[in-house]
């Protein structure tokens, strides 16, 4: 074999493991695996807030207008049952429809990591007009106003937000939430048991009932 001939076969051999070199690292991530999911309503680590034995699950989208719609039935719930029903709070951003869904559900994560995580949660709900259909720089800049405003580091939320730091946090909800086969916003369960719907007399009735039993 030529010398030349060496040196093209060197130069391949090269080339080629380092485009199969770019190729793993490209296709490798820097999120790791994605969660996998399972038909799980509530986690250990899912955020709550309640102390009651009846477990209210919502699978929610901080832009959603149903959601939205959803809120204040809820509040008032939790308002009426005090002591009786713990609600638990897991995302679900509906990111082809919603542009803002994700950033929401990260800022909500970065208030829950310095220890205001419903703050933030009413927040977002009580202000969705405002931000929630702007554009992404825009409604980024609302939702740090927002917690500016109730007393969080938006210096802090704003690296976590650009960082997608909790990006696998909200993906393990979502993939629990595509295993359980939800395909919309509020999805909500009482005791595990799926309700039809978000209005008042529906959660009451189920409510009422899990208590008897």
């Amino acid at each position: 074999m030529s010398r030349e001939a060496k040196i093209l076969i060197g130069v391949l051999v090269v080339v080629v493991g380092g485009m199969i070199g770019l190729f793993a690292l490209a296709n490798s991530g820097s999120d790791g695996p994605a969660p996998k999911g399972s038909k799980t309503v509530v986690r250990a680590d899912s955020h709550k807030t309640g102390s009651g034995s009846v477990q209210l699950v919502e699978f929610g989208d901080y832009e959603c207008p149903a959601c939205g719609a959803a809120y204040p039935t809820i509040k008032q719930i939790m308002k009426d049952y005090d002591g009786k029903v713990t609600l638990y709070f897991r995302n679900f951003p509906l990111v082809q429809i919603h542009k803002n869904a994700m950033m929401g559900a990260e800022a909500a994560e970065s208030a829950g990591a310095q220890g205001k995580y419903w703050e933030m949660h009413d927040a977002l709900y009580d202000n969705q007009k405002e931000w929630g259909e702007l554009n992404s720089s825009d409604a980024e800049t609302k939702v740090l106003g927002y917690a500016k405003g109730i007393g969080l580091d938006s210096d802090k939320m704003k690296s976590d937000i650009d960082s997608e730091k909790y990006k696998q946090v909200i993906q393990q909800d979502m993939a629990d939430g595509n295993a359980l086969g939800i395909d919309s916003t509020p999805t909500i369960y009482v005791n595990g048991v799926k309700t039809q719907d978000y209005q008042y007399s529906t959660l009451r009735d189920a409510i009422n009932a899990a208590l008897k039993k």
